[in-house]
């Protein structure tokens, strides 16, 4: 592609005439992905500098440096750098003309929220493909664009990767791109210039303050994603959440709202909750649907009353939806459960905010009320490292006024110490003598199985589905579950 074909659809006021109508081979933001014939995106990131690599950059055979720097390139001649404001914008929009011009018939479903983002993309993804579309994901565990399926790097990805894998799509001639859509993403414009045919707001709680700064800027970066929304669009939002209502306050959407407690659309009633699965009924064109599911958790009520609001805006029947509904299985690493030798549960969740972690210890508790066995609820958890700080006491305020025993250990530490982000969880905890501390996460998984009895559940949440444990920048592989397998026999 030429770059004046590239530039021509452009709707950024770029100051410079190129010298030569150069013929673009790609496009890359990191100069270890340059090849001749590309275009090299100089970006000023939190941990690098794009600009000091744009001689390494040009030695791999770029033709084109964008940057929003006053750089000169020495030794290079026939070198186009360009200046410019907004690069990431600007890296969003020539991305997805480059990959996904051929946009339109493919339909994007954008899932956010700070919980449930994962569950809900793969209910609808499921309900897509049950009535026979074809559906490609990009989310928090994995990337899938057809026949290929990728592990994920990031929930939602940066504009190059996620254009080109839309643009795979396109070509797998796939329906729909169901795709969690992080608060991250938006405010760094990963999903610039994309247009959403539905979007889902699952709920808001404290999480990423230590980009957002404050409550405020991280609603705002998730309302960008309902703000950008057409009239032809469908908005569908949580109405027991704080911020259900407020998403939609700039929306031009089609307003769809999904409760348990509040009134709207779809309202979920008649509750049951057990160590198999949950079930409920709801209203619809005034007539009651029973709804079934292998899902537990109260919080899986509304994942899949979300899920089946956006299905039915596809004129997806609604038989059809119940029988789907009943033959989900559970995502990887979400309230997975394991049952152990001595008839306790163990249920592995990637619960790792605040609000996550009190709703899988709550789903917890009253799974075991509902057992009527005595059970306990014996919560494993600790907080990951380098991340937001603010949320670290709640969360262990929340595990030991909830849990009948908790055992505090390391998560994902990265760079810090681990026994310093323990101490910040133990500002939270106000109880005494229902917790201990056991840094060392394969003890601590251990320690809980030894804890239970019979209707007891082992809860162990913050890595859900990952293999790994990353201490001082170095990821080893760690698997929760294998943890449970193999010390499953000293549960007696």
């Amino acid at each position: 592609m030429k770059i004046s074909e590239l530039m021509k659809n452009i709707p950024l006021n770029i100051n410079h005439t190129f010298a030569e109508d150069i013929d673009i081979k790609g496009l890359a933001y990191d100069s270890r992905n340059v090849k001749d014939g590309y275009i090299f995106f100089a970006i000023k990131g939190f941990k690098e500098d794009g600009n000091k690599y744009i001689e390494n950059a040009l030695t791999q055979g770029a033709k084109i440096i964008f940057t929003e720097e006053e750089t000169v390139a020495n030794n290079f001649e026939k070198i186009e750098i360009v200046k410019v404001e907004n690069i990431r914008k600007l890296m969003a929009l020539m991305s997805k003309e480059f990959y996904f011009s051929n946009s339109s018939q493919l339909k994007l479903i954008g899932v956010t929220g700070t919980n449930g983002k994962t569950t809900t993309a793969y209910l609808i993804k499921y309900l897509l493909e049950s009535a026979g579309y074809k559906a490609g994901l990009i989310g928090t565990i994995d990337y899938q664009t057809g026949e290929t399926k990728s592990d994920a790097t990031l929930t939602t990805p940066d504009s190059i990767e996620m254009n080109m894998m839309l643009g795979e799509m396109a070509k797998n001639k796939m329906d729909f791109c169901v795709m969690e859509v992080s608060s991250i993403a938006l405010e760094m414009d990963r999903v610039y210039g994309l247009k959403y045919d539905a979007a889902v707001f699952t709920n808001l709680t404290s999480e990423h303050l230590d980009f957002h700064m404050n409550m405020e800027n991280y609603f705002n970066a998730k309302k960008k994603l309902f703000d950008n929304l057409s009239v032809e669009s469908l908005a569908v939002s949580n109405n027991d959440d704080e911020y259900g209502e407020k998403i939609f306050a700039d929306t031009k959407a089609e307003k769809n709202y999904y409760s348990i407690k509040n009134e709207s659309n779809l309202k979920a009633y008649n509750e049951k909750l057990s160590l198999n699965g949950l079930e409920f009924e709801t209203n619809y064109k005034n007539n009651i649907y029973k709804f079934n599911s292998n899902l537990s958790g109260r919080f899986n009520i509304y994942n899949i009353l979300a899920s089946v609001t956006v299905a039915l805006n596809y004129n997806i029947d609604i038989s059809l939806i119940q029988n789907s509904i009943n033959n989900f299985k559970e995502v990887n690493g979400r309230f997975n459960r394991i049952k152990l030798p001595n008839g306790s549960i163990a249920v592995i969740d990637y619960s790792h905010t605040s609000d996550s972690l009190k709703n899988a210890i709550e789903a917890a508790r009253e799974i075991t009320n509902q057992e009527n066995k005595n059970g306990k609820v014996i919560t494993v958890f600790g907080c990951g490292g380098n991340k937001d700080k603010t949320k670290r006491h709640v969360m262990g305020a929340y595990a030991t006024e909830l849990s009948d025993y908790v055992i505090i250990t390391s998560d994902n530490p990265r760079f810090e110490d681990p026994m310093e982000i323990i101490n910040e969880i133990l500002k939270g905890v106000v109880t005494k003598n229902n917790f201990e501390i056991i840094e060392n996460r394969e003890n601590a998984i251990k320690r809980g199985i030894e804890f239970s009895k019979e209707g007891d559940i082992v809860l162990i949440c913050g890595k859900g589905h990952e293999t790994y444990q990353e201490v001082n920048g170095v990821r080893k592989h760690f698997d929760d579950k294998e943890m449970v397998e193999k010390y499953s026999a000293s549960a007696k």
